[in-house]
This record gives structure tokens, C-alpha cells and sequence, in this order.
């Protein structure tokens, strides 16, 4: 990797792989209606298909880690390209706007998708209470914490410590540190979403940082890269060993506190990950096309309007698919989900004000033609 010319231009590959991590959080709540320990909307009486659980239940260890591992390193770079006037006016534009408005519908219209999977009646003092409901807007909040409320110095002092560490004492920052918070977690828990959302703000505020820093010092990427703890061998194998014990624990329904192995294994997986695939990806030479600008810049989109569209959908699709086809049905509701939601990102860049409420630039009309040249 040359480090000289590292992200010195627009890297599709890594904007593939953020589109992907946030796309692969519609799949994960198609999947939450399948049986198992979770309160969830709707929850069909199916075959869990332990294999496929625990195939996501192994993407989930990671996924949003390294995405605020990438918003972090992306934002190191717009600050240090652009300044932090331009970086607080762009956050403010494309993650707190957005987060306002989708807050502003979603929490209503769940409480009514409740309501009609439930069968219970609506009331003003219900409809009031929903908005104290996030959903999956909660990593909205968090975004909108690291990159307006932290003051700047704070991700500048971390990347000097961070840059004094080898490669395998930033990774055991990450699980030391990540742990932490996922231990405080627990500690805080069933104290109201807001508090609750605490720790889990601090746990990704970790990998943010790391982020942040390995932009700020990415004339040591190249001994990074040399470290043998970026042998892909050793990170498939380990990825094989996360989902095998993600399997187990699925499989013999284990509880207790033995059922977080797997979550312990998760964080040595995430926080090398994070590193792996962002090395990886940096190298991977995709040329850019519309198909492919089109899933980057609508991924968030999909994201925020696809929440109600597959809990809906998981109850509507249930009667009509065998209860053995568990993975279909998940796999339908995903596309169900992908596809409306792609649709609304288009009808949402046709709207100068939609466009606005959503983070996006509005759809350039097209310069009047003259009469004369008509004619």
C-alpha cells in the first residue's frame, strides 16, 4: 500500500464496504422475526436455521464497529482536507438533519405497525410516548455525538497516543476498551433507552477514534500491513471460529453469561477487522459506474426507511411461505425491504426538500432550452 497516496482520491472500494455494512442491518432485522431470545416486533413461528442465525449473529460482532471505525478515518480526512468549519457543516447537513427527520415519522408509524400487529388500541398519551423510542436511529445520536458535541482536540490528542502504538497494542486497546463499555452496558441496563445508549455511544466511540487516528498517521499504514496479525489465513480462521461459537451457543440454547464467549470473541474479531478490511479494500481496484455510485449514496436512505417496511413485511410474508423455508422467507423480506426503500430514495432525490431532509444532494434540473433552439 502506498501510503503517500493513501485515500488521495474517492476509493470505491471502501465506499462498497460502508454501503455493505449498513445494508447488511436491513438483513439483520429481516432475520430478528425468527425465533429466539429477543423481544421483537413480530416474531414468526418458524425454523430458527441455527446455521443462518449464527451466520449473523457473526457479521453483527463487527458491523458496526467497523463502520464507526470508517466514519472516524472519513472524517479525519474531510477535516484535514477541507478544514472543520466545512467538517461541523457537513455533519450537521447529512447526519443530524436526517436524523430529525426520519425521528420524526418512524416513531409514529412503528407505533402504529404495532398496533395493527397487536390488535391494540391508539391513544394520544401512546402516540406522544413513541417518540421516546429511537429504533434504529440510535447510531444516528451516537454519529451526531463524535462529530459535533466532542471537541476537536480530543480526536487529536488520541491519534498522537494511538500513533506511539504497535499494531497488535492498538488492536488490544480496541477489545480492553470495547469490553469496558460493553460491560457498563449491562450496568445501566433497563434504565430508559437515552441512558442506555451511554455506553454503547462510548464502546463505538472507541473504534471512531481508532479511526480517526489511522488517517492522522497513515505514514505507518505500511508497517501496519506487515504485522502478522493481518495474515488473512489468521483472519478467516478466527471469523470461523467467532461464527462457530455464535452456532453453539444457538444451537445448545446456552444462557447465562456463558452465552457471551462468543460476544468476547466478536471483539478480537471486530477490532482486527477493522484494520483487515480497510487495508483490503483500499487495494481493491473497482472501477466506478452508476450501478455502483447508486448503492453508495442510497445506503443510508435504504437504511433509514427500511426499519418499518421489513417489520411489516415479516408479518404480512408469514402466511405465505412454509414454516421450513425460514431462510426464504428472511431473504424475501430482505429484498421486500431493499426494493421499497430503494424506491423511496428515488422519490426522496426527486424532492429539493426531501433531499434536504435526508442528507442528499438535490437532483440538478436541467437548464431550460431556448425556443429558438427548439425550433
Amino acid at each position: 500500500m502506498k501510503t503517500h497516496s493513501f485515500l488521495s482520491s474517492r476509493n470505491i472500494g471502501l465506499d462498497l464496504l460502508r454501503a455493505g455494512l449498513i445494508l447488511e442491518g436491513v438483513l439483520l432485522h429481516a432475520s430478528r422475526s425468527l425465533p429466539g431470545e429477543n423481544g421483537w416486533y413480530y416474531v414468526a413461528q418458524r425454523d430458527p436455521s441455527e446455521i443462518f442465525t449464527a451466520l449473523l449473529s457473526m457479521f453483527h460482532t463487527f458491523r458496526m464497529e467497523v463502520f464507526f471505525f470508517l466514519s472516524g478515518m472519513f472524517s479525519a480526512l474531510i477535516i484535514l482536507r477541507k478544514g472543520q468549519k466545512f467538517f461541523s457543516d457537513n455533519r450537521l447537513k447529512r447526519v443530524f438533519i436526517p436524523l430529525v427527520s426520519a425521528w420524526l415519522f418512524i416513531p409514529p408509524l412503528m407505533y402504529f405497525i404495532a398496533g395493527q400487529m397487536n390488535q391494540t388500541p391508539y391513544t394520544f398519551a401512546g402516540w406522544l410516548n413513541s417518540y421516546t423510542m429511537l429504533h434504529h436511529l440510535w447510531f444516528l445520536v451516537s454519529l451526531s455525538v463524535m462529530s459535533l458535541a466532542i471537541p476537536p482536540g480530543f480526536y487529536q490528542w488520541s491519534a498522537r497516543q494511538l500513533g506511539k502504538m504497535s499494531l497488535p497494542a492498538l488492536i488490544a486497546t480496541l477489545v480492553i476498551l470495547g469490553n469496558a463499555c460493553f460491560v457498563l452496558k449491562f450496568m445501566v441496563k433497563g434504565r430508559g433507552e437515552l441512558v442506555e445508549l451511554i455506553p454503547i455511544t462510548l464502546r463505538f466511540l472507541v473504534y471512531y477514534t481508532a479511526g480517526y487516528a489511522l488517517y492522522i498517521n497513515r505514514e505507518k499504514i505500511a508497517h501496519y500491513t506487515r504485522s502478522k496479525l493481518m495474515n488473512g489465513w489468521l483472519v478467516g480462521a478466527l471469523t470461523l471460529a467467532v461464527w462457530a461459537a455464535c452456532y453453539y451457543v444457538a444451537h445448545n440454547h446456552i444462557t447465562g453469561v456463558a452465552k457471551y464467549i462468543s460476544v468476547m470473541m466478536g471483539s478480537v474479531l471486530s477490532a482486527m477487522l477493522s484494520y483487515w478490511l480497510v487495508f483490503t479494500f483500499e487495494r481493491i481496484q473497482v472501477k466506478e459506474n452508476r450501478v455502483l455510485t447508486a448503492i453508495v449514496d442510497s445506503a443510508l436512505i435504504i437504511y433509514l426507511l427500511h426499519y418499518p417496511v421489513v417489520i411489516s413485511f415479516s408479518w404480512l410474508l408469514d402466511v405465505w411461505l412454509p414454516d421450513n423455508f425460514s431462510v426464504l422467507y428472511v431473504l424475501f423480506d430482505f429484498a421486500v425491504g431493499i426494493a421499497l426503500s430503494g424506491l423511496c430514495y428515488m422519490l426522496v432525490k426527486r424532492s429539493r426538500l426531501a433531499s434536504f431532509m435526508f442528507g442528499l444532494k438535490p437532483k440538478d434540473k436541467k437548464p431550460a432550452v431556448p425556443v429558438e433552439a427548439r425550433l
